[in-house]
């Protein structure tokens, strides 16, 4: 088609069939797009489980023989033990409280003791990615009645958020216009300087509720101990949108309320620090790790340990 022949096509069409044939050309590709998107998601995030679940095993078997182990371990068994350790540190989703223990056993290699403290880090770590894995699988190769049906839905929320940007763009063109604020510079009366003022306000209230709430909807990210609190903080401030309803003349302090619920979410949903949530054994004064030793030697994990150290204290 020629430029002319692109000019005169609008014209031959109803306004309803040019907008309409535009909108379905956008909303295929942004279907497609957002599957294609979520699946690259998915396999990214399985690969890095299964990546971490690889680590973790090698690590657990290295422990498992040295502390099942008769006899003391050799040199090179030691050192392939800290080398699998180490590895750890290598593991895409390897927390905090692992890294901090490997980091603690590498300073003070002699103290056995946290060898049975890493087991059941480790453990508990693969027990959670392994969880997770099988979570990630079955909503992917065996989603119920209902996943099924977000899932469509999900795929379809880009062109829903899409329209509701355009629809809101289209409402501030035409109250800007109703002020005379569009194709006629001039600045009235302090009465439509506040009207100005209330209509960009809720312009910006609704656009920062809708920015706020779609990648909540969207999903797929990993959960953490703040995830529950940011997706309510983030339905709040998209429900409080709703109070414009009330009138135009609400909207400073609708989007004021907005601003001070989105900086609350930095002090309620931010990770405690490090040596605020101390692992078993790291952070103790030697009073408090010394009992800790004490209620630990009647496990059986460690009487292997309890063994040698009896040994080395009789021999001369």
């Amino acid at each position: 088609m020629s430029l002319s022949d692109w000019i005169v096509w609008p014209s031959l069409y109803s306004p309803t069939a040019v907008i309409l044939a535009p909108a379905l050309i956008l909303f295929i590709w942004q279907y497609g797009a957002s599957k294609r998107r979520t699946t690259h998601k998915i396999n990214v995030r399985l690969e890095r489980l299964h990546r971490s679940l690889e680590i973790y095993a090698a690590a657990t078997g290295a422990l498992l023989r040295e502390i099942d182990g008769q006899n003391e371990p050799s040199s090179a068994e030691h050192a392939q033990l800290v080398d699998k350790l180490l590895a750890c540190k290598a593991a895409p989703y390897a927390t905090e409280d692992l890294l901090a223990q490997i980091t603690a056993y590498t300073m003070n290699e002699g103290d056995r003791t946290r060898l049975t403290l890493l087991l059941r880090t480790i453990e508990r770590e693969t027990e959670r990615l392994v969880e997770e894995r099988s979570v990630l699988l079955r909503r992917t190769e065996k989603p119920g009645w209902g996943w099924s049906l977000w899932q469509q839905f999900h795929h379809a929320l880009p062109f829903i958020f899409t329209v509701g940007i355009f629809m809101l763009v289209l409402w501030l063109l035409g109250s800007l216009d109703s002020l005379g604020y569009i194709g006629d510079e001039r600045w009235s009366t302090s009465e439509d300087q506040w009207s100005l003022l209330y209509i960009w306000t809720r312009f910006l209230s609704c656009l920062f509720s809708l920015l706020i709430l779609y990648p909540y909807l969207r999903g797929w990210r990993r959960e953490s101990s703040s995830s529950l609190l940011q997706r309510w903080l983030a339905v709040i401030i998209a429900l409080t949108a709703l109070l414009h309803m009330i009138g135009l003349s609400w909207a400073p302090y609708i989007f004021t309320l907005q601003l001070l619920l989105f900086l609350a979410g930095f002090r309620f949903s931010h990770n405690k620090p490090r040596k605020s949530r101390p692992f078993v054994g790291h952070y103790f004064e030697e009073n408090e790790l010394s009992a800790l030793e004490a209620q630990l030697v009647d496990s059986p994990d460690l009487d292997m340990d309890s063994g040698l150290k009896s040994k080395d204290s009789g021999s001369p």
